[in-house]
Order: structure tokens, then sequence, then C-alpha cells
């Protein structure tokens, strides 16, 4: 007996009248899911259908297809793959389209069914009506409306690119969609807990629209080379646009468009040079302006200042020379991103904003003691990204708590101190860059060894880089960030010894220590570090590595594994030579 296509748990014995299967029987159930959550309160051994690799996928459509078709012409054969491809290896999309094309012998329906899946899938008849029926039916089941919303937000994401996890609950959050009560940190959890119940789902895909019945509510034109903003018969009725990834230089009007009820505008990841101010006229009820990654963008209107719902602003990646002054008078603003912006001449208009809670200006302007005085006064700050290359700015910044705890994103170059004067209430930061610095050491207290296993965590820091820096002898504090992630060190550097320094850490690492370093890490990368000998003076079994690179360490003799163990991740080393002459560990090494 096979259950197909379940939506809640089934109770075998009384809604079919089957004993539960068992050892003692000998039994088994098979069922066939699109919700995890089934999987899990039908207590079974699950098996995840995942998408065909492409000779099976061609495979299965030549089947579906037949024969006779694809061989009446070589061009419905070249076409046929093309169809294929775009079906991703979803069987159901390679069994539907597959069945429809086979009784379509000219090369031009076969072009017209390429031309409709190229433009807008969802118009191919078949799509419409058993796919995307289908998948409506687990939109259907996730009863939440919140959820809903969230991923009716996804369509505005370009098809078949990785979403970001943190952009896309930032968005979520910003829009009102998810508050938690008010707080942040709530929110972030509310968010992260609707992506597990769209992946339960099998819901998490790229998407054209599910809003089958108000087609302008929302308007997708991601990736598509749009060169000008699109032609809309009703502004007004436009609620989100995403115009992301497409060639359009200018917004050039002379008529402000009525778009009353346009809560989103994203125009990331275009070639803009040019916005006019009309645009932001009548947008009253806007929330989130993406504007990032447009390169030629050297300037913002002054009308900027009439976005008074404004509340998510990103100028990332952008080449603005100044920032409006109106910008100033966006009290809704809670976040504003301006990363990598290095053309920027000033950012004391950031002053002006004392509701931001999320301030990213890393790689922009480095942070003067003058902006720091003037975050004191930004009471609802919770997130804070900055650039740093003066000791005595970075000293004031962390002698501040309210400053320091808000810290995720630090960058840190040209400084020479005896330290970098880290302090323990910075337990937001998530990654640090050090570039081009002379120090002996990354925190004062550390370069005697560390006392107890209290003296300092990173416990949210996943990703360090360090580059160019003079005078450090070792890297022990990393052991202290137990959700590392990603490490590299690029020289050159004519000191670094040991990453982890037996002598120093040696106190903490004993028997009834909880730390286990390097559990998380997953990327590491050692070049030209000419005086490196060790990484690690005994085994350690680096259980989520997936990438080591070692260039230009010739003094590293051993690795801290087995050679067996390193043929689960990807070992590049710079020549066969040094690689051949290593030393490692062996399965029963203790010391």
């Amino acid at each position: 007996m096979l259950l197909d296509d379940i939506w809640r748990k089934v109770d075998l014995e009384e809604e079919i009248g089957i004993p539960l299967p068992s050892p003692e029987n000998g039994s088994k159930v098979p069922f066939t899911t699109r919700s995890k959550k089934v999987c899990g309160r039908m207590g079974c051994h699950d098996v995840e259908v995942k998408h065909l690799d492409p000779e099976k996928a061609w495979e299965l459509f030549r089947q579906k297809v037949r024969g006779t078709t694809l061989d009446s012409d070589p061009k419905i054969l070249e076409l046929a793959k093309k169809i294929c491809e775009k079906c991703k290896g979803l069987p159901l999309a390679l069994n539907v389209i597959g069945e429809t094309m086979a009784c379509k012998t000219s090369v031009r329906e076969w072009q017209c069914a390429i031309d409709d899946l190229n433009t807008n899938a969802a118009d191919y008849p078949e799509v419409k009506d058993e796919i995307l029926t289908i998948l409506k039916l687990s939109y259907d089941d996730l009863k939440d409306e919140t959820v809903k919303q969230c991923f009716q937000y996804c369509a505005l994401f370009p098809e078949d690119e990785e979403i970001d996890e943190e952009e896309l609950i930032e968005y979520w959050r910003h829009e009102g969609i998810i508050n938690g009560g008010g707080d942040r940190e709530r929110a972030i959890n509310q968010g992260y807990r609707i992506l597990s119940i769209l992946v339960s789902a099998c819901l998490l895909m790229p998407v054209d629209t599910l809003d089958f019945e108000e087609e302008e509510k929302v308007i997708v034109k991601t990736g598509a080379g749009v060169h000008q903003m699109p032609e809309v018969r009703d502004w007004n009725s436009v609620r989100r646009m995403s115009l992301t990834e497409n060639e359009i230089q200018n917004i050039s009007i002379s008529i402000s468009p009525v778009c009353h009820n346009l809560t989103t505008l994203l125009l990331k990841h275009n070639n803009l040079e040019n916005i006019s101010g009309e645009l932001f006229l009548s947008m009253p009820k806007l929330m989130i302006l993406d504007l990032s990654f447009n390169k030629n963008l050297t300037k913002l209107p002054e009308e900027v200042s009439n976005l008074v719902s404004l509340r998510y602003l990103n100028l990332s990646g952008t080449g603005l020379e100044n920032l409006p002054a109106g910008l100033g008078k966006l009290i809704q603003l809670r976040y504003l991103a301006l990363i990598g912006v290095q053309t920027l001449q000033s950012i004391s208009v950031v002053s002006s904003l004392v509701n931001i809670e999320m301030l990213w200006l890393n790689y922009t302007a480095f942070v003067s003691l003058e902006l720091i005085e003037d975050m004191t006064l930004m009471k609802n700050l919770k997130s804070l990204g900055v650039s740093i290359n003066d000791v005595v700015v970075l000293e004031r910044l962390l002698s501040i708590p309210s400053l320091a705890s808000c810290i995720e994103h630090i960058f840190i170059e040209g400084i020479v101190a005896e330290y970098v004067p880290f302090v323990t209430n910075i337990s937001s930061l998530r990654s640090i860059e050090i570039g081009s610095c002379i120090i002996s050491d990354i925190m004062e207290h550390t370069r005697y060894g560390f006392r107890s296993t209290s003296t300092i965590c990173f416990q949210n820091l996943v990703y360090v880089h360090i580059t160019g820096v003079s005078g450090i002898q070792d890297l022990s504090w990393l052991i202290f960030a137990p959700n590392l992630t990603f490490v590299c060190v690029d020289g050159p550097s004519l000191e670094l010894k040991e990453i982890v320094s037996r002598e120093k850490v040696s106190g903490i690492l004993n028997e009834g220590s909880s730390i286990v370093p390097f559990r998380k890490l997953h990327t590491i990368e050692l070049i030209s570090l000419v005086e490196l000998e060790s990484i690690y003076w005994k085994r350690l079994e680096f259980p989520s590595l997936k990438k080591m690179m070692i260039i230009d360490c010739p003094k590293l003799k051993k690795l801290p594994f087995s050679k067996e163990r390193a043929y689960y991740f990807d070992l590049r080393a710079h020549n066969e030579e040094w690689f051949g002459s290593l030393e490692w560990e062996h399965e029963a090494t203790e010391d």
C-alpha cells in the first residue's frame, strides 16, 4: 500500500485499519508528502526526492516527449534540450511539459514554447493549470497569513538566485510583516522560524508570483534586461516593485507618479547614474528603498526627504560623493547601509538619525571622534558596522558600553599599537577584518596566556580576515570564538609562528574544558606566512571543515589531522613537493 501526497498525520490503525509497521510484523507503509512537518509527525524514515541531475532529467523528458517527435527534426532536438534545462530537474515540470510537447512536430511550436517559458512560465497553460495549481496547495496549507505574506515577498527576488536570509528578514521586518512585538531580536527569530516553515513546506524556491487575482499589486522585472522604468497603467495600485539586476541608467520623470500604496522599491544591481527627484514626491507609504550596487550613482536627490515612512535604505556599493541634507529628516529610518561607499566625502548627516537601529558604515569613511559622540545620542542603536584607522578612536568607541555592545562588523586598518583594545562587551561582533597594522597582539590580556574560559568569548563571531599585519606571533584568541566559520590570514607576515599557542592555552584546555577549537570552521586560508610552524599542537577533528588553503608557508611541516581526514574536504597547497613532505597526525595521537 502507498499513501500518496498526504498533508497531515494519518492514524494507520484508526483511519485505515492496518497495524502499525514494526520489526515484528515486518511491514512498511511508504507515503509521499511535500511537508517535512508531516514526516516528523508520522515518525518515519524520510527520503528526500531531490532535483534530477541533467542526464536523468533529459532521460525522463525524452521518455515523455517520445523519440519520434525528437527525431523528426534536428532543430527540435536542440530546442528540446533547452526546454529540459528550463525545467531545472523538477520531475513534475519535466513530466507535464514533456507530455505537452509530445505532439508538437513543428520547429515554430517548440520555439514558441521556449519563448513562453523565458518570458513568463506562469502564462504557459500547462504550467498554470497543473504545476502552479499543485504548488498552490502547499501555499494554501500554510494557514498563517503572516507566513503567506512572507512567502509572497520572495517573488521580488531574481529567478534562480540564492536569497540572502538576513536581507530577506530585514525586508520583512521593516515593511512591518513581522515585528516581534517591537523587539529586534524577537523579530529576527520570528523571521528564521518562518523561513523554517517555508523550507519545511518545500515552498522556498524561485517563483514569479503567487498572487493570481491581483496581478498588478506586485511588479517583478528582475534580470530581464530592462533599460527604463516600466509603464504602469495605474501606479496607485502598485504595492511592491522590484527592478533588480537590470540595465536602467536614468530615471527621468517630469511628472511625479502617484504611488500612494507603494511600500517596497528595489532598484539594486542596475547601472543607475541619475534619479529624478520627482520619483520620490508621491510615495508616502514607501518603507523600503534599495539602491545598492549602482556604482555610477554619484548623487541622491534632496527629494528623498519626502519619504516620510521610509524605514530601510540601502546605499551600499554606490558611487555617492555626498549624502543629501534631507536624509536627516527621515525620522522613521531604522536601517541605513553605506557599505563600501569609498567615494563618500562625509557621513556627518547620519548624526541626525537619532532613531536609527542598524547603521552599517564598514569600508566607507573612517569613523571620527565627533561621529562617535553623535552616536551616543542614538538610543535605539542595536547593530553597527564601522571602519577604524585610529587607535584613539577605537579606544573611545570600545569604552562606551552602549556602542561597543552594538558592533557587529569592524574593519581596522593602518593602526600602529601594542595591541588592539578589544573588550569583553563586544558580544555582538560577527566579523573582524584587520589590515596593514603593526601590533603585538589582538588583546592586551592574551599576551601572557589565558587564565580561565571566561576571559573572553566572541560568541557570535563567524568571520575573521587578517591581512598584512606585522608583530603578531599567534592567534590563540580564536579558540574563544565557538561559532567561527571562516578564517583567512594573508601575509606577508614575518612573525606569526602559531595559530594557537600551546603555551598560552594549555592552562584552560584541560580535561574538564568544554572548548572544542574550530568545531564549526568550514574555511581556513593561510597565505604567505613564512614563519608559520603550527596550526595546533595536537590532532583536531575539524568536523565542519570544507576547504583549507595553504600557500607559501614553507615552515609548516605538519597538519593537525590524519591524511585520511584530508580526503573529506578541499585541501589546496602551493606546491606538490611541500604537500608530499607533510607530516600528519595519526588517529591514535593524543599529545
